[in-house]
């Protein structure tokens, strides 16, 4: 036996023969037109096994199926299912040209770029974060929940071999991979084949001192029916717990029950989860029970095959404040991926301790007042404060969506003609002017006439900071259709001008206001109840006025110059006719 320790592993030539290893056997597998699919780890540990003997040519791909060699029986199948006795034979060649060792570390290597094993789940630079986090020590127990490939066991055994590690992972390919990479270090690790939510039926469940856990992103739980039980049976200890909470809070929740009373765990979450309706309760409980110790928002592109932003969360026992850190900002652009490097990683362990524009301890009280969510935006805007500040729903008769329209009940609708029907779409909407050319409609469903603009009715988009905002002019006679995306309201014009609203939600006061209360990464909105309960500064209707009529003028202003535009831009594109007449 041959054990991988920390020495080989950081030694650099010889991770340049691994990386060698990984790219002859890819340009083998497609000399011979064959899958890469599970070729990786399985073919460099078969290598590895088949180095070891005096006669390695001697080891068929029919004595590895019969398990005449010293492999378990998930490795066997899974040679029967990848590989073919021509491939195997091409694949032998490489024995006379590599030692058992770098085979062996060609088995538990990081993954590079354009590696056909760039499945893993967990990019190598969100390991190093979580080494850092998480810190084990010798003799501690560490568990790794949705363990994949092994990747965060065998790095973390490389830096402590003295601790006892666990793996759990419900796919078999996976689970034999990891138990592969764990044969050939010198450690206390076990994987273990199991839907992780069947821990909690163990007549005690398993607890640790250290958890890792990067669960699957989105997963539906009624594709678990041991996740189904798990979640009915925390639905008395998790007030608001329902089958539609996001299943990371579930996974989070599982966390804390194998978690020690010291302990520490880290799991990987989406960003909704840390925003959401939907998950409020579920906040709640882990907030005011003390068990969120840290969130740390991560760049995007930092995993491969999805742009899916993310956030590591830290739970523990005991926490009266949750840190908040931003690292979007603390990464390396890759042309794939992102990735944080060794300094990234320091500013993000500093941030622990340290107040910076990026990080910042919450208190708990603070985080009640904004329904739990866990996102550091929403606490470090500078508070906007206004003299005479009303709350919006003071001066708003009624608000509501836009039409719920369908592609196709729109082209039902549209018309090649002119007519008196109109439909305004967020496109339609540029530099706060509504297009006085919106597309025309031959009729208008009954069902949607509560969705035609009244005039000066204030229009602003739900979707995409900086928001939108319009006044509509509608004239006597004249129907316009608004669509689902845009917020349609009805102000009390004894209270407001519209045009001065207007005027101040494009303002930078305004705009910090909106951005107040958007919530998403990837597609930031905001929430008719939240946008109600804003407040705006309101002066006297006579300085409204004053404010409005110059908004005005300035409006007119910018259709003359845009008409002037007009002209100029058909003047230039018949300049040869005029000329050359």
């Amino acid at each position: 036996m041959s054990f991988v320790n920390k020495e080989l592993y950081e030694n650099a030539e010889k991770q340049k023969k691994s990386a060698q290893i990984t790219r002859e056997i890819s340009d083998c597998i497609r000399q011979v037109g064959a899958s890469t699919q599970n070729a990786f780890p399985l073919i460099p540990y078969l290598l590895y096994k088949a180095s070891l003997y005096n006669n390695p040519f001697g080891i068929t791909l029919q004595a590895i199926v019969n398990g005449k060699i010293d492999i378990d029986n998930d490795a066997s199948l899974m040679a029967k299912e990848t590989l073919t006795d021509d491939l195997w034979e091409h694949l032998l060649q490489l024995v006379t040209k590599y030692s058992p060792e770098e085979f062996a570390l060609a088995v538990i290597s990081p993954v590079i770029e354009n590696d056909p094993r760039a499945t893993m789940p967990t990019p190598d630079s969100i390991l190093k974060l979580a080494h850092e986090l998480l810190n084990v020590k010798a003799g501690e127990k560490v568990a790794d929940v949705c363990c994949g490939i092994g990747s965060y066991i065998v790095s973390a055994a490389m830096k402590e071999p003295r601790a006892f590690y666990r793996g759990y992972e419900i796919n078999v390919a996976n689970k034999a991979a990891a138990k592969m990479k764990a044969e050939l270090l010198d450690a206390d690790i076990e994987v273990t084949l199991c839907d992780v939510f069947t821990l909690a039926d163990a007549v005690k469940m398993p607890k640790y001192d250290k958890i890792f856990a990067n669960y699957p992103f989105g997963l539906k739980l009624r594709n678990s029916g041991a996740g189904i039980k798990y979640l009915e049976k925390m639905s008395e200890r998790y007030p608001g717990l329902s089958k539609a909470t996001s299943s990371d809070w579930i996974f989070n929740a599982l966390l804390c029950d194998m978690l020690e009373k010291d302990g520490r765990a880290i799991g990987i979450m989406t960003n909704g989860s840390t925003w959401n309706s939907i998950d409020l309760p579920m906040r709640k409980y882990f907030i005011e029970q003390g068990l969120v110790e840290c969130v740390i928002a991560l760049p995007g592109r930092m995993f491969s095959g999805t742009n899916i932003p993310t956030t590591l969360i830290v739970l523990s026992h005991n926490n009266k404040s949750v840190r908040m850190i931003d690292a979007t900002q603390q990464c390396q652009q890759g042309r794939r991926q992102n990735e944080f490097n060794d300094e990234n990683i320091q500013t993000i362990i500093d941030a622990l301790e340290v107040d910076r524009e990026y990080s910042k301890n919450i208190s708990i009280e603070e985080l009640r007042k904004n329904e739990y969510i866990l996102s550091l935006s929403r606490y470090v805007e500078d508070e906007v404060c206004f003299q005479d500040g009303v709350p919006f729903e003071s001066i708003i008769k009624n608000i509501s969506r836009g039409a719920p329209c369908t592609a196709k009940q729109l082209d039902e609708m549209v018309s090649d003609n002119v007519t008196n029907m109109q439909y305004l779409m967020l496109a339609n909407i540029q530099d706060g002017i509504i297009d006085d050319k919106l597309p025309y409609l031959s009729y208008i469903d009954p069902k949607y006439d509560r969705y035609c603009l009244k005039d000066n009715s204030l229009i602003l988009s739900k979707n995409g900071f900086p928001y939108k905002v319009a006044v509509a002019s509608v004239k006597q006679g004249q129907r316009i259709l608004a669509n689902g995306n845009l917020y349609v309201i009805e102000l009390d014009e004894d209270k407001a001008n519209p045009y001065y609203v207007k005027s101040f939600l494009e303002s930078e006061q305004g705009h910090a206001v909106l951005k107040s209360i958007t919530v998403g990464a990837t597609m930031p909105n905001i929430g008719v109840d939240k946008l109600k309960k804003v407040r705006i500064p309101l002066p006297s209707m006579e300085e409204q006025e004053r404010v409005a009529q110059a908004y005005e003028a300035t409006l007119d202003e910018i259709a003359v110059i845009k008409l002037h535009l007009e002209k100029a831009i058909d003047k230039l594109h018949h300049i040869l006719d005029e000329e050359c007449g």
